[in-house]
């Protein structure tokens, strides 16, 4: 799978004139190699050449990750001699490169500086690379629906804990209780728990704040399985809640929908944003409705598809995105809801299976 996924990339890379690209951890090394390394402050990069050779670079302490893949080139260095030996132990390995790829998107000075001892020039390659994690493989799709199958046990589990006089944080504890016990990882975001008037705010935060009777409560949380993520949102009313909130409730509720019964293959990302956008606007609510309608699932939490104003990106088969539209009105309170979908040949697997009917605690 891992070889697959590089070979796809020398291909870019002969492509574009690229003699090797220079990936740090986090997503992209994961992709490439199945390595889940964090950065951190010594320096740690993957070389993968025209060729489809891969070389590491990397401090000693971490080589038992590194170990784990097999029939690669391993240059590890000590804190007291520093990395620039082991760059330059590459450099007579790997032969010279005249022009590098490296991800200006993702990259810290540190390792940025590194890669460039290795060439003449460097050129950024998030874009290329983009376009290879945007279709996700069976394995990746199996990853993601058990993924979600953790959010939605854990968001059933947490609902009694949902009552007047608990915290935001104390709801967000539980969820990612619930999460861990189900084999989560840990959390791709900030659980957000927003009542009452911190609702309106898109990504708030849990807080402090003490959920009261007759608000509404915007849960939107992620869990991380074997590195890929699900993003969930439901909106929970406490209480009876007035006319007004049920109203904005049913609005998203309908806005949501009429998005997701348009998306098939060749239907661009703005076509859906748009009649989501419609929906708002034709309830009176258009400018409270205030991000994009959708991005893209993987290894992070946000990437590409963006599902928003003007992308005339065409939905193809393993695209995975949420679509979750909003409206959050100052001093009241806010909505939203979020699905995980997968595209196909035909259309589309949503992976969400929890009901959309306003639940009441």
């Amino acid at each position: 799978m891992f070889e697959q996924r590089r070979k796809k990339l020398t291909r870019l890379l002969k492509q574009n004139n690229i003699d090797a690209a220079v990936i740090v951890p986090g997503s992209n090394m994961h992709y490439f190699t199945g390595l889940k390394l964090k950065q951190s402050e010594r320096l740690t990069l993957v070389v993968i050449t025209q060729e489809s050779k891969m070389f590491f670079i990397s401090p000693q302490v971490e080589l038992s990750k590194v170990q784990e893949v097999t029939d690669e080139n391993v240059f590890w260095y000590t804190d007291e001699k520093g990395p620039s030996g082991a760059l330059d132990e590459l450099k007579n390995a790997a032969g010279a490169f005249t022009k590098i790829g490296v991800e200006y998107n993702l990259m810290r000075i540190m390792e940025l500086k590194g890669a460039e001892t290795l060439s003449t020039a460097a050129e950024d390659i998030s874009a290329l690379i983009d376009t290879l994690r945007i279709y996700k493989d069976k394995q990746e799709i199996e990853q993601m629906q058990q993924a979600v199958k953790v959010l939605e046990e854990s968001f059933e589990a947490t609902i009694p804990y949902i009552k007047p006089g608990v915290t935001e944080v104390e709801v967000a504890a539980q969820l990612e209780y619930e999460m861990r016990k189900r084999g989560s990882e840990g959390t791709p975001f900030g659980t957000v728990v927003a009542s009452g008037y911190r609702g309106a705010s898109p990504h708030g935060r849990a807080g402090g704040k003490k959920i009261e009777s007759g608000e509404l409560v915007v849960i939107d949380f992620g869990s991380i399985i074997n590195g890929y993520v699900g993003d969930i949102c439901r909106t929970v009313a406490v209480g009876d809640v007035s006319h007004e909130l049920k109203e904005i409730y049913e609005t998203v509720k309908e806005a949501q929908q009429a998005a997701i019964d348009i998306i098939k293959p060749g239907v661009t990302a703005h076509e859906v944003d748009e009649i989501a956008r419609a929906v708002i606007q034709n309830k009176g609510y258009g400018e409270y409705f205030t991000h994009r309608t959708g991005h893209g699932l993987g290894l992070n939490s946000h990437e590409e598809p963006y599902i928003m104003m003007n992308s005339n990106l065409r939905l193809q088969p393993g695209m995975a995105f949420t679509v979750e539209p909003g409206i959050y009105v100052p001093g009241k309170g806010g909505v939203r809801i979020e699905d995980n979908i997968i595209m196909t040949e035909d259309g589309f697997i949503n992976l969400m299976s929890l009901q959309k009917d306003l639940i009441t605690v």
